[in-house]
C-alpha cells in the first residue's frame, strides 16, 4: 500500500507538471493543480481526516487569518488535512502534508512549510497524537474537487451518463449534449409513478451554447428543447398493484391514443442562472365512441347512487372513468450555489403556474363492444383549476454534491404536495429514491391521499 501512495503521489504531480504551462514552477503550483485535475478514483487512496483538537482548530484558522486569508471564509470547525504517508524515518515524519482546507479556503505545501512548520510537523506525526475523524478513503473527495454541476445524478461534465430507475430512464449521448429521457407518472402536476396512469418518452436537443466562461461547465447550453410523445398505462390493477403489493393502485387513467410532450429550458444570456421553463403535455386523440376500450386496464368507478343520463346513446351508461387530459407548466427559475469556488451546495427555486384537466368519462357496454362517451351525456365531472390555488407551481430543490452526494425538493402543483430525495447507497454508482406524494385539499375521487414509492437508482458515468 505505501508504494501504491508513493506512485499515485508522484504521479500527482508529474501530471500537474505537464498540464503546467512551462514557467518558473513552485511546488505549490504544481500541487494544486494536480489536486485541482486529479482524478478522484486516485485521490481516494490518500489519507484525509478531519480535525476535531480545538487548540490545533484554533491555531490553523490563525494561521490562515495571518497569510491573509478572508476571515468570512475560514470556519475551525470544518479543518481536513490531506495527505502522502512517507516511509518510516524519511524527513523524520510519517506523513507528507499535500493540503488543508479550512473552511472554503486552502493552503497547499509550500505554503504550508513555509508558515506554520511546528503545526505541520505536529499534523503530519503519523501517530497524529491528537483529536480527529478519518475520512474512509472510499469517501469521494470534497471542497477543491468539487465539480460545478447543476444535476449529480445527470450531470453535464461527462461524455456519457446513464440513469435507471424505476420513475426514470436518462441517457446522455456523448458530447452532443442531448439527453434522451423516460418517465412514468405526471409528477408535474402532483401524480408521481404510476398514479397518473401515464408515461413519455422524449428527446431533449441543445439548441444554443453558452459562452459565458463563468458558467459555461454547469450550464454549457442556453436553450434546451424537448420534444417526445406520452402513453397510457395498461397495466391491468383493479385498484390493487399486482407487481409491488404495498403500493396503492391507480385510479386515474391516461388518455386513449398518446400525448405530444414538449417544453425548453431557456437561460437569460446576460446571467445564466435565471431562466424560463415551460412544459406542455397535450392529448392527440378526442374521446370518442367509436373507439372500443379494454375495460381490464382502466379503473372503473361504480357508483348506483349518481344521476347519470345519456340520452343519445342507445344504452346508459354502467360505470365511470378518470381520463388525465391537458398539463402544462410555466415557471421562472433561479440556480443557486452557496459558494462559486466551493459549490457542494446547490439549490433551485421554481415558481410559475401550473396547469392540469381530468375528465369523468361515462363507460358503455353494449352487445357488441366497451366504449367510452362524453358528449351528450350529463352529470359527468371535470376538474380543472378554477381558483388560484390551482394555477399555482411553487419548487424548491437542494443538492448537495460533495463526500456524501444527496438531494431533496419540495414541490406544490395542483394543489398536490409532491416530495423527492435521494441517498447514496454503494459508491457513487447506486442509490435509493423516495418520492412521496399527496392533496393539500380534499382528496378527489381518482387521487390517493398517500402515495408513497421507492426504487434503487443505477448511476452510471464514462
Amino acid at each position: 500500500m505505501q508504494i501504491m501512495y508513493r506512485l499515485a503521489f508522484c504521479a500527482i504531480v508529474a501530471l500537474a507538471c505537464v498540464a503546467t504551462p512551462v514557467r518558473a514552477q513552485t511546488f505549490a503550483d504544481t500541487a494544486l493543480a494536480a489536486l485541482k485535475t486529479i482524478d478522484p478514483e486516485i485521490l481516494q487512496y490518500f489519507p484525509r481526516w478531519r480535525i476535531c483538537e480545538p487548540d490545533l482548530q484554533v491555531q490553523i484558522k490563525q494561521s490562515f487569518a495571518l497569510m491573509g486569508y478572508p476571515k468570512s471564509n475560514l470556519d475551525d470547525k470544518s479543518i481536513v488535512i490531506t495527505a502522502a504517508p512517507v516511509k518510516e524515518g524519511e524527513a523524520g515524519q510519517d506523513f507528507e502534508l499535500i493540503l488543508i482546507e479550512c473552511g472554503s479556503e486552502r493552503m497547499v505545501a509550500s505554503e504550508i512549510s513555509s508558515n506554520m512548520k511546528r503545526l505541520a510537523a505536529r499534523l503530519a506525526d503519523g501517530k497524529r497524537p491528537y483529536c480527529f475523524n478519518e475520512i474512509p478513503p472510499s469517501t469521494p473527495p470534497s471542497a477543491p474537487q468539487i465539480a460545478e454541476i447543476i444535476s449529480y445524478i445527470e450531470p453535464t461534465n461527462v461524455t456519457h451518463s446513464f440513469t435507471l430507475s424505476a420513475f426514470e430512464q436518462s441517457l446522455k449521448i456523448g458530447n452532443s449534449g442531448f439527453w434522451l429521457k423516460s418517465s412514468i407518472g405526471t409528477d408535474q402536476v402532483g401524480y408521481t409513478f404510476w398514479s397518473s396512469g401515464e408515461g413519455r418518452v422524449f428527446l431533449q436537443r441543445p439548441l444554443y451554447e453558452n459562452s459565458d466562461p463563468d458558467t459555461r461547465k454547469p450550464i454549457p447550453y442556453l436553450l434546451n428543447v424537448r420534444l417526445g410523445f406520452g402513453y397510457r398505462l395498461t397495466s391491468s390493477l383493479d385498484g390493487q398493484s399486482r407487481l409491488l403489493d404495498f403500493i396503492p393502485g391507480r385510479k386515474l387513467n391516461g388518455s386513449a391514443g398518446s400525448k405530444i410532450v414538449g417544453g425548453l429550458d431557456f437561460y437569460l444570456p446576460f446571467h445564466p442562472q435565471f431562466g424560463l421553463a415551460l412544459n406542455v403535455e397535450l392529448p392527440l386523440q378526442g374521446i370518442s365512441p367509436e373507439n372500443t376500450i379494454d375495460t381490464t386496464t382502466y379503473y372503473l368507478f361504480n357508483d348506483e347512487t349518481r344521476r347519470i343520463t345519456a340520452p343519445s346513446f342507445n344504452v346508459n351508461p354502467n360505470a365511470t372513468t378518470n381520463i388525465i387530459r391537458s398539463t402544462g407548466q410555466a415557471t421562472l427559475f433561479y440556480n443557486l450555489w452557496l459558494d462559486r469556488k466551493v459549490p457542494e451546495n446547490f439549490f433551485r427555486f421554481d415558481l410559475g403556474v401550473s396547469y392540469a384537466e381530468v375528465q369523468e368519462v361515462a363507460v358503455f357496454n353494449d352487445t357488441t363492444a366497451v366504449y367510452l362517451g362524453r358528449a351528450g351525456v350529463t352529470g359527468l365531472m371535470t376538474w380543472k383549476p378554477n381558483e388560484a390555488l390551482d394555477w399555482i407551481y411553487a419548487k424548491v430543490e437542494y443538492r448537495s454534491q460533495a463526500s456524501f452526494p444527496f438531494g431533496i425538493s419540495l414541490q406544490y402543483s395542483n394543489q398536490m404536495l409532491l416530495a423527492r430525495a435521494y441517498v447514496p447507497i454503494l459508491g457513487d454508482w447506486l442509490y435509493l429514491e423516495g418520492r412521496y406524494s399527496t392533496p393539500l385539499r380534499d382528496a378527489r375521487p381518482f387521487e390517493i391521499k398517500n402515495f408513497f414509492m421507492f426504487s434503487p437508482v443505477l448511476r452510471l458515468n464514462f
